[in-house]
């Protein structure tokens, strides 16, 4: 399984989209089009995306820089709706962690992180409130023949102690290849961290996932000031 494959299908920050919609009455309007982040307010944007962003590893695990990017590759669609505010967002990064090239497949996980920085707080709370309202709806998706289907809201781990958003899913790839995922974003002020997390059981995905997550919070709090 190469990581280039789970990458793609991404909804980190919920700037990744997961394809066109497979059920019936889904939204067909245009896509929003997205190539580069917006302009930011005279680098004060990228300034708190790099003061937040993770550097090395996240919750033990190392960085793979070959996927680092500050692009967004999407159409801007989940579940064949536009996904709301990406005409909002000032600057992104992602930033992707994982085990190394030869790790047996049992131990195999994948963390994808992405900053996203906003005009102000109001439009990055809006922004999870409105990103996860989506994905909540969302019954089946599909791109390229992987299925993630399941969509389930989830609590934030306990000792976050910030505003978010949890959802979990299971990909399954066109060979039959599962792989349980959970995503959630954190927002503080202008800022919000995701976290995505991808392994061979639900429940590694669940443990790797609360590290993550509380490692994120635990650098948005220390971050500030």
């Amino acid at each position: 399984m190469s990581r280039r494959l789970i990458i793609t299908a991404a909804l980190v920050a919920g700037l990744a989209g997961c394809g066109s919609a497979t059920e019936p009455g889904a939204a067909t309007g245009p896509a929003p089009a997205l190539a580069a982040p917006s302009p930011t307010d005279g680098g004060a944007a990228e300034a708190l995306r790099d003061r937040y962003a993770a550097t090395g590893n996240l919750a033990g695990l190392a960085e793979d820089p070959e996927y680092a990017s500050e692009q967004l590759d999407s159409d801007g669609v989940a579940c064949g709706r536009p996904l709301p505010l990406l005409d909002r967002r000032l600057v992104v990064s992602t930033r992707v962690f994982g085990t190394p090239e030869g790790t047996p497949a049992g131990e195999f996980v994948e963390v994808a992180q992405e900053t996203v920085v906003y005009p102000d707080e109001p439009t990055a709370a809006d922004a999870v409130r409105q990103i996860f309202g989506v994905l909540e709806a969302c019954e089946r998706d599909e791109e390229d023949g992987q299925v993630t289907a399941g969509h389930t809201a989830e609590d934030l781990p306990a000792g976050v102690g910030m505003p978010g958003r949890v959802v979990s899913a299971t990909m399954t790839l066109s060979d039959g290849t599962r792989f349980p995922h959970r995503y959630g974003c954190l927002h503080r002020g202008r800022v919000t961290q995701c976290v995505a997390v991808w392994t061979r059981s639900a429940a590694d995905t669940g443990t790797w996932f609360d590290r993550a997550l509380t490692a994120t919070a635990t650098g948005l709090r220390a971050s500030e000031g």
